[in-house]
């Protein structure tokens, strides 16, 4: 049985000297000081060493706990995950299907589960009829189960209900529009070997490619996370991952409570927020893919933007030691800070103390990266600090253009270059996105559907927040990175 492989992410390095053991990033600098047991681990790895045999060779060491260090690192884009584990023991999985008056997705959805590659014998799968005007009994083919609630409590309910009669380890969650990729389960199950994980969620893809709207989803969907493992405990962060794709293990469901009955929009982001506030780590990986059947009306996928956005001031209420947090090193933030008042000054004075800050950052870099002796060149460590300010300067725009690009632009009719602000923007956050999604879409074409989506989700937000009387979701959390 194969397990997971792992490498040094390109342009990391191990350093040891007598001062003690470390792992240097070059792009973006960071040094992370490890003790002598992860360093051992992490020269094995180096040298093309497996997991097992590290284990192996020294007793009362933990796989679990290994995988949990190792994809942390993975997460902070210090190793790279090389090779997928098998599942081994194939565990049973309970697969949980809610669904109203989606007869035709329905049937297509079942189809996909048909081909998975994963014992036929460890699988169940449950369907949960929400009260459909016309029963899905009689589509659903023999083997698979089906339970009618004779009034619609929603998809929350529904996945309790399905839950409920579960008989597996693992609980699949899948959405009636979704079709499954032939290795969903075989790909995502063997990350539940990790300590501490108690729900693991996939890579969501969309259904269709056809128009720009399908193109412009298949890459920008609020269910697509993204090609990075990413990974979460007990913190602070809104890291969640999608019902559309989750897979969670039984006993993290029911010591969470399962879901929510009575939340309609977001109550996947309140189960696994409570999930790692029991001390679960949740982690999402760009595998196991599912493809689903997104909006491709623009009406209806604005107004599913907006009922997203005014699902935040609830799950903020619920939840108020969560913050949308920004890692702010003091010489980039105040550079942002500089940059801005530049702008709306029109004035190219403050852009100097953007450049003695830049300035006094890199001397810091250079001087830290000497004392551990590593041998980076001055133009590298030069050009990785100014990446650095592009990410942050990126982070800073989105979330202006998110949540106050409406604000910005009444504004603008008393302060006019708050405009020019805006404008700036939306053309850098656009043109990030634009280059690192690669949507099969001409740049007009999506800053069009960019700009829609952004304004429906920001009116969305303030429509929660007003109902709910709570502006939580306008709070933010700094940290010194």
């Amino acid at each position: 049985m194969k397990g997971f492989g792992f490498s040094l992410a390109d342009g990391a390095s191990l350093l040891a000297d007598p001062g003690g053991y470390y792992l240097l990033s070059r792009l973006p600098i960071r040094i992370l000081r490890l003790n002598r047991s992860l360093y051992r681990l992490l020269t094995h790895i180096q040298e093309s060493g497996g997991l097992a045999d590290f284990i192996a060779e020294n007793p009362g060491l933990e796989e679990g706990q290994l995988l949990r260090t190792l994809f942390s690192l993975v997460a902070r884009g210090y190793l790279k995950l090389e090779r997928l584990a098998e599942p081994g023991d194939y565990p049973k999985v309970s697969i949980i299907i809610p669904v109203r008056d989606q007869p035709e997705d329905l049937a297509e959805c079942l189809k996909s589960l048909e081909a998975l590659d994963y014992p036929k014998e460890q699988i169940e799968i449950i369907v949960v009829d929400d009260g459909s005007e016309k029963e899905v009994a009689p589509i659903v083919p023999p083997g698979v189960r089906v339970i009618r609630q004779a009034v619609a409590r929603g998809p929350a309910a529904g996945r309790n209900t399905g839950a409920a009669a579960a008989g597996g380890e693992i609980l699949a969650f899948l959405d009636a529009d979704c079709t499954a990729g032939k290795d969903w389960l075989k790909e995502i199950v063997p990350f539940f070997r990790t300590a501490t994980v108690g729900a693991v969620g996939g890579y969501v893809d969309g259904y269709y490619q056809e128009s720009f709207l399908d193109r412009y989803e298949a890459v920008a969907s609020s269910l697509n996370l993204g090609k990075r493992l990413l990974i979460e405990g007990r913190t602070g962060s809104s890291f969640y991952v999608p019902t559309a794709n989750m897979l969670v293990t039984r006993e993290a469901f029911k010591t969470a409570g399962g879901f929510k009955a009575g939340m309609h929009v977001g109550e996947d982001v309140d189960f696994c927020w409570r999930m790692r506030d029991l001390g679960y780590s949740l982690l999402y990986v760009p595998f196991g893919r599912v493809a689903h059947k997104h909006r491709h009306r623009l009406g209806k996928m604005l107004k599913r933007r907006g009922d997203y956005g005014t699902s935040e001031a609830a799950l903020y209420g619920a939840h108020r030691e969560k913050r949308k947090t920004f890692l702010a090193p003091v010489y980039t933030g105040l550079s942002f800070l500089a940059a801005t008042l530049a702008v709306l000054l029109l004035h190219p004075y403050p852009l100097a103390a953007a450049l003695l800050l830049f300035g006094l950052d890199l001397w810091q870099k250079t001087a830290t990266l000497k004392k551990y002796k590593t041998a980076i060149s001055f133009g590298k460590v030069a050009a990785a600090a100014f990446r650095s300010y592009l990410s942050l300067f990126y982070f800073a725009f989105f979330h202006l253009v998110r949540y106050y690009l409406i604000l910005i632009i009444a504004l603008g009719f008393w302060l006019h270059p708050l405009w020019l602000f805006g404008g700036l923007a939306i053309v850098y956050t656009s043109i990030v996105d634009y280059t690192v999604k690669k949507p099969d879409l001409n740049y007009p074409v999506f800053l069009f559907l960019y700009l829609l989506e952004h304004l429906a989700y920001q009116v969305g937000v303030f429509r929660g927040c007003l109902k709910q009387r709570y502006f939580g979701s306008y709070l933010l959390s700094f940290k010194r990175a």
